[in-house]
């Protein structure tokens, strides 16, 4: 038996609310797009998939040695939000996404660091490029030129996370249910 699991950067409330509020502008767009619930907005770091039940803690192991690297002796990983895009730019877009836009080259580091150690401890790791966001929105089908026009210029802000957060993802038709596994601070290390 396994689990779903991925890890992940939450954002804190002034910014969960101010991407909230830009998508629902959005709402009203004709076609079938699948919004992600408030409570389910993050950046996902690296995704794990399925992880047997008895590694779950060797995998916690190893995501605590990391983090502590990543951390460089600061106790906060600081980023910026940027206004919701479509995604991809030069392809019929699929998502709606709010970007990191400060902060961009520190989050591609830590993913590619947790991304070495886990190939290296024989875990699955990503082969795609990292590009830090936070999904609003599939996209099936909708009225492209419609939510292109809309897209609000606000941005959600600075987002000051104080740990990684492994969580687990249980998919329902009504959409993912994420449980929170544990959590790894970035310590101070002198």
């Amino acid at each position: 038996m396994g689990q779903r699991l991925f890890f992940a950067l939450d954002i804190d409330d002034t910014a969960r609310g101010k991407i909230v509020a830009a998508a629902d502008r959005l709402r009203a767009t004709p076609g079938r797009i699948s919004w992600t619930k408030p409570g389910n907005l993050h950046v996902t770091m690296n995704f794990l998939g399925d992880v047997p039940n008895n590694r779950v803690d060797e995998l916690c192991d190893l995501a605590r040695a990391t983090v502590t690297r990543w951390s460089g002796g600061s106790r906060e990983v600081v980023f910026s939000l940027g206004p919701l895009i479509c995604f991809p730019p030069n392809k019929p877009p699929r998502m709606i996404w709010a970007p990191v836009s400060q902060g961009a080259e520190l989050l591609a580091s830590m993913h590619e660091t947790m991304n070495q150690a886990l190939q290296t401890a024989g875990w699955r790791s990503e082969a795609r490029t990292f590009t830090g966001h936070v999904t609003v929105a599939r996209i099936k089908t909708a009225d492209l030129s419609d939510i292109i026009r809309r897209l609000p210029d606000d941005q959600p802000g600075v987002i000051t996370a104080k740990e990684l957060t492994l969580y687990q993802s249980q998919l329902t038709p009504a959409g993912p249910i994420y449980r929170r596994v544990m959590g790894f601070p970035f310590e101070h290390n002198p």
